[in-house]
């Protein structure tokens, strides 16, 4: 099972290579973190510029960057659905499972992809024209650059797991749909819904985009000269994020293999 299902995500990773949203929803978030210089400017004045960090990397990775792997994530299933070229796919040995699992891994490559072009922008803008020294108060350094460094890549890294769910997120409703837009506007919507009503109906804490920005809070706090600690925030998106993940997975899984591909 594991070599069928590697083999359609090198198949799936060539696909991907040729199609031009690949590249354009990259290219839209390295204009956000360029663009963030308009609100966080960055300079050589010996004072550290961390903040624009804090902030392009949230607007440019949450926001922008959620909306695009959606939107990349919900045309996954639903293109191939609609066309009926899932069952060119499916004539190799290949099960409607292991399908799922080759389309998760790809939105989930395509989640790191992003998180790595924000991070080497949001870094290099301000290693060439501005000061990353450490973080200092009163003459004193709090941080030092190489803190600084650690709780980003960290946090990087951890927010690769909520990222994960919603790219299983989109691929379960890319799979209860054959229309692409259907599957784009349904996976945008929901998702907007549920952040608007999650903090009146006091659900906040159960739904897995609550957990986007989470990963950002240490480095944030170090950038006000603040210290922060990891747990147990790590443990509530890791958990959050594994649960929601397997659910929509165990629900899309479900959904493909009942549904009868020749209608």
């Amino acid at each position: 099972m594991i070599a069928r299902i590697w083999t359609a995500y090198r198949f799936e990773l060539d696909k991907a290579a040729r199609r031009r949203f690949t590249y354009l929803g990259v290219v839209l978030i390295v204009i956000a973190v360029a663009s963030a210089l308009l609100i966080r400017p960055v300079s050589r004045d010996s004072e550290a510029d961390y903040a624009f960090i804090a902030y392009a990397t949230p607007i440019a990775l949450n926001l922008l960057g959620l909306l695009v792997l959606v939107t990349y994530c919900a045309g996954l299933v639903s293109t191939e659905l609609g066309s009926g070229s899932i069952c060119l796919a499916l004539v190799r040995p290949l099960r409607r499972h292991e399908f799922l699992i080759a389309k998760l891994l790809l939105g989930m490559t395509y989640a790191a992809m992003l998180t790595a072009a924000v991070a080497t922008i949001a870094w290099v803008i301000p290693l060439a024209f501005g000061d990353l020294t450490g973080v200092t108060y009163g003459g004193e350094t709090v941080f030092t650059a190489t803190d600084m460094t650690a709780a980003y890549l960290f946090g990087a890294l951890l927010a690769l797991a909520p990222q994960g769910a919603v790219a299983a997120y989109a691929i379960m409703i890319s799979t209860l749909t054959r229309s692409t837009g259907a599957a784009i506007g349904s996976a945008v919507g929901i998702l907007l819904m549920l952040d608007i009503v999650k903090y009146p109906l006091r659900i906040a804490p159960f739904v897995f985009s609550t957990y986007i920005e989470t990963p950002w809070r240490v480095f944030t706090s170090y950038c006000d000269g603040l210290d922060a600690n990891w747990f147990p925030d790590t443990a509530y998106v890791l958990v959050n994020s594994v649960v929601y993940t397997v659910v929509f997975t165990a629900i899309a899984i479900l959904s493909l293999s009942r549904r009868d591909l020749h209608t």
